[in-house]
């Protein structure tokens, strides 16, 4: 969605949003390969690396946003190993994003 494309003058957040949220809106994980409880590796869902990278590379934007706390609570409960790979893991599918 684009309703923080403005930096925050319009919307109080970006929308963004993980497997969890995903499973829960509709039937997409029904018969899909991918393991939404995984964040990094090669079973993850794909959109949890994603979700997390983005707030990871974005957290000197947001991180100060009373609406994101929650996420960067979790981030910060993270070992350091979990989010180089969550990082790593996107890197990878942002490359390869036709294959997946």
């Amino acid at each position: 969605m684009s309703q923080y494309a403005d930096g925050g003058l319009l919307a109080s957040k970006p929308y963004v949003s993980g497997s969890a949220y995903l499973h829960r809106m509709g039937d997409y994980c029904g018969s899909c390969r991918y393991r939404r409880e995984q964040r990094p590796g090669e079973q993850a869902c794909p959109f949890n690396a994603l979700y997390w990278d983005f707030f990871l590379r974005q957290q000197h934007r947001l991180a100060a946003n009373p609406r994101l706390a929650l996420v960067y609570r979790q981030l910060d409960t993270m070992a350091d190993a979990e989010k180089q790979a969550i990082t790593s893991t996107a890197a990878q599918l942002r490359q390869h994003l036709d294959s997946l």
